[in-house]
Parts: C-alpha cells; structure tokens; sequence
C-alpha cells in the first residue's frame, strides 16, 4: 500500500517563480523532473533508505500544480512506505536469524541447550516492537512537515516581486 499525500495552499503570485523555488529543491535532493509547465511541475524520486536522509526524500512522486489562486501538490510517499514496511519487516528477519544460530549452537553444544537462551534474541528486539511504528511514523510526518515547508517557501518566494 502506498502513501498518498495531498495539500492545497492559496497562492496569488507569481507561478513560475514558485515552480523554480520547488524544481531547485528537488533537484538538489536528486529527484528527477518528468514534466513542466508554466503551471505544473511533476518530479520522481528513489526515495529514502534511512532516517538521516533529507525528509524530502521520503516521497517518490510529486506533482505541484498552481490554478484557481492554489498551490495543489499531490505526493506519493514511497520513501516512507519503505522505510515503514524495512522496520516493520527486519526485526522478524533477525529474530529467525538469531533463533537458527542459537538452534544450531544448541544442536553442537551442550551448554547451550537451555531455554533461557533462546530468550537472548528476544530480549535484544523486543525493543523494535515499539521503535519501529514510532520510526516510520516520524518519518511519514517528517517527510509532510518538509512538503509544507517547500510549500511555504513556494508561496513566499513567489509572490515577491
């Protein structure tokens, strides 16, 4: 399932300098433009892989079209999605993992043959239950924070004359 994120902000100013304002930020994050207009804007990116990468990166597909005094922006979040589904997945992943290799060391040494130490790999990600909803959570609203800011910046930097 992906994301979708759509905002509207009124805008009486001057439509391709605001489109420049966005183009030059995207442009800097790596994104690529697919098409342009004097009223529209339309740009895809990779997306993001980490949490330390600039929040724009969280979406993959962005249109931004000024009609009717509006700035409609219309975002896919599919950096965020990503980053969501990557924590909702990898801590099952490693708790297979750590599982197999205690299972295995088990098998080979006696000592090991004890319940408490398949609780080790437990013990290690039970934290992840609660930090990886919290992180793809901060990442969603982060990437949003960042679209209204380029918002923002579109309006005010276009309407100067």
């Amino acid at each position: 399932m992906v994301l979708p994120y759509s905002t509207s902000t009124p805008f009486t100013g001057n439509p391709k300098r605001a489109l420049a304002v966005a183009q030059s930020a995207l442009l800097a994050s790596n994104f690529v433009v697919v098409s342009s207009s004097d009223d529209s804007l339309q740009v895809k990116g990779r997306g993001t892989t980490s949490t330390r990468e600039n929040p724009l990166k969280g979406m993959t597909e962005a249109t931004f079209i000024i009609r009717n005094s509006m700035i409609e922006v219309s975002v896919v979040l599919g950096g965020a999605q990503w980053l969501k589904n990557f924590l909702r997945i990898m801590p099952l992943v490693m708790a297979a993992f750590f599982i197999l290799v205690f299972g295995i060391l088990a098998i080979f040494l006696p000592d090991m043959r004890q319940w408490w130490i398949f609780l080790i790999p437990i013990a290690v990600l039970s934290p992840w239950v609660v930090l990886a909803p919290v992180l793809g959570r901060s990442m969603e609203r982060r990437t949003t924070a960042a679209i209204d800011d380029l918002i923002s910046n579109m309006v005010l930097l276009g309407s100067t004359d």
